[in-house]
């Protein structure tokens, strides 16, 4: 009997020690900052959703590594039964001791609205879309450049970069980020379907001329981010068209800065200069890999319809004029396009460039 009583304290003891243990771990769990890689991440969390449901999310995104606990948490908070769908943005600092809460408030039901502009590139709608709570941005950029997600969109490319459409878009809570960039992708679609119906000859004549649909978007993508009025797309779409003809680089200087080293980065001579730049068209010939943003629908028309009139064939230059206007100075020769650039950017005005009829010099 003795040795009996024996093993029973023994027991309660090591249990009781154990206890003891998962207890000061369960404590140190909901004290200890989440795992967020970053400042914050925005988790999205789908319509009847379960509070499992809601911790395997975590886990897959990997914000907590101990579901158990989390769980268990959820339900020691009795907010179980309320948790919203939505996007919860969980910042840099916040413990498990803070989630229910948080997620039995994300809004329910709410619907979301995101302005993602033409001349965006991925890395900047990814950071829209997660400043509007919509995804995770890091998700977003991983999931964009799938190869097997871009394969279901039937996009002809490496990633969806070039194939999203701008615009004013609504999402209802707990969207998904695949969802998100499928609906952004099917605006796309839709949008260049209608282009290349109403345009169809001059599809099939650059398709005779051995570009891709993907050469033409890239192209689109390019004329977007040099051109600051409408007017000016066509002729742009030439010049780089011309270049091309000619075996000559394109030299757009928005390729020496994709993909960004960091947000808003500006062309420098050592980025255009940068021979592991696959994009800079400084360094390498002809069209680069892939689009480098999200060519407006009048850029893409461009892209199909190039400028056509005085001296259409001959152009090969362009420099911004920086003179209020938001226009280009356009050159058929190097000797008129330095001439312009001294002009224009240096401040040396005591020769003005002249040479080429300026294309819609009038138009509005």
């Amino acid at each position: 009997m003795l040795r009996m009583w024996k093993i029973v304290v023994f027991v309660i003891v090591i249990l009781g020690a154990c206890g003891g243990w998962v207890y000061r771990s369960y404590q140190q769990f909901l004290e200890t900052p989440l795992s967020l890689g970053g400042d914050e991440r925005v988790i999205t969390i789908p319509a009847g959703a379960t509070a499992r449901d809601v911790v395997q999310i975590l886990v897959e995104n990997g914000v907590l590594k101990r579901e158990w606990m989390m769980l268990y948490a959820i339900r020691q908070s009795g907010l179980s039964s309320r948790l919203q769908p939505g996007s919860v943005v969980i910042r840099r600092g916040m413990t498990p001791r803070e989630l229910p809460e948080v997620l039995a408030h994300v809004g329910k039901y709410a619907r979301q609205s995101v302005q993602i502009n033409s001349g965006m590139n991925l890395y900047d709608v990814a950071e829209r879309l997660q400043s509007e709570r919509i995804a995770d941005s890091q998700y977003i950029l991983t999931l964009s450049r799938d190869p097997a997600f871009v394969a279901e969109l039937g996009v002809p490319a490496q990633s969806l970069e070039g194939y999203l459409a701008p615009g004013a878009y609504t999402f209802d809570a707990g969207t998904s980020a695949r969802d998100v960039l499928t609906a952004m992708h099917a605006r796309w679609r839709s949008n260049w379907s209608e282009i290349v119906e109403a345009n169809r000859g001059a599809y099939e004549q650059a398709m005779r001329r051995h570009l891709t649909a993907h050469d033409l978007v890239t192209l689109a993508s390019m004329v977007e981010k040099e051109a600051m009025v409408d007017v000016e797309r066509p002729v742009i779409a030439r010049v780089f068209y011309n270049r091309l003809g000619k075996k000559m680089k394109l030299q757009s200087d928005p390729t020496c800065v994709y993909p960004p080293l960091e947000p808003g980065e500006r062309p420098t001579p050592a980025r255009c200069k940068d021979p592991q730049n696959r994009y800079s068209t400084y360094v390498h010939e002809g069209l680069p890999p892939g689009p480098i943003a999200i060519p407006s629908p009048a850029s893409l028309r461009a892209a199909l319809l190039p400028y056509k009139g005085v001296d259409d064939r001959q152009l090969l230059y362009f420099v911004a004029r920086q003179d209020g206007t938001r226009r280009h100075y356009f050159s058929k020769s190097y000797a008129e396009h330095q001439t312009a650039v001294d002009f224009y950017l240096k401040g040396k005005t005591s020769r003005r460039p002249r040479g080429t009829v300026q294309p819609a010099e009038n138009a509005p």
